[in-house]
């Protein structure tokens, strides 16, 4: 952040759907941050060996995001955005509530989601990640592009069949920030389309309205259309331009909110 420090680290890439979806979420709940590039990848030329960033925490784990908090260091996306809401959030009317009370059916409803995304909507990343990270030779196969459509259907029958939000509820939450990631990063980048699904059509409207959406995802934007395998710009040269972009865009929307937020109290 411009001239600010701040004891929350988020590490990880905008073009990560999990970090993207975590550094949304402290945008909207008024939460400052610092950002530490770290991109999974064994090699130098692709990204931040593990080892370069798992002994900046006091957990092992090879995937991103992972935030740092003080003494507190937590993985996994699910985990890290309900900590921050639960830390963070407020009821009061002054920052959105993303979350939801202890032993309530809407916060039953947001975890029964988070759980399910796991082995479900995170699969579709497979999609983003065969096209970004072609070392990983990671192509994806008849049979899983199947099972991207029937999770479409679940969440578009589902989740999403007779309200507004994923499950059941009115207003949006980190279980919605959460599954939008995941199908934002595919539809914007052209690998998937969803017009045939109209609940997630519509769901996906209402998403781009809430705080700070566009400024979240300038990295996906920058990086644009990955349907063409014959764009002329190498594909290295695409993903450090929206890397690039999407810090600036997320750290200058940090410094925004936070003087939002600063000016209610």
């Amino acid at each position: 952040m411009s001239g600010k420090k701040t004891s929350i680290r988020l590490l990880g890439v905008p073009l990560s759907q999990p970090f993207t979806s975590c550094a949304w979420t402290m945008l909207q709940l008024g939460v400052p941050f610092e950002i530490e590039i770290a991109v999974p990848g064994a090699s130098s030329k692709m990204g931040t060996k593990h080892e370069n960033f798992q002994n900046l925490t006091s957990i092992r784990s090879t995937k991103v995001p992972v935030l740092v908090d003080g003494d507190i260091a937590l993985a996994e996306s699910p985990a890290i955005m309900a900590y921050l809401c639960e830390r963070y959030g407020s009821e009061n009317g002054q920052i959105p509530n993303l979350y939801a009370s202890p032993g309530s059916e809407k916060k039953a409803m947001i975890d029964s989601y988070m759980h399910w995304h796991h082995t479900n909507t995170r699969s579709v990343a497979k999609l983003f990640g065969s096209k970004v990270r072609p070392d990983l030779k990671a192509n994806v196969s008849e049979r899983e592009h199947t099972e991207i459509q029937n999770i479409l259907t679940i969440i578009d029958s589902g989740w999403l069949r007779s309200s507004p939000y994923i499950g059941g509820l009115d207003t949006p939450s980190i279980a919605d920030i959460l599954a939008y990631g995941e199908l934002s990063t595919v539809t914007t980048t052209n690998l998937l389309s969803v017009k045939n699904f109209s609940n997630i059509s519509s769901w996906m409207n209402r998403m781009t309205l809430l705080p700070y959406h566009d400024e979240s995802h300038v990295a996906l934007a920058t990086l644009g259309d990955l349907s063409d395998d014959n764009n002329s710009t190498p594909l290295m040269k695409r993903l450090g331009a929206a890397t690039k972009a999407g810090m600036k865009s997320i750290l200058g929307a940090n410094d925004e909110a936070m003087q939002a937020y600063t000016a209610k109290l």
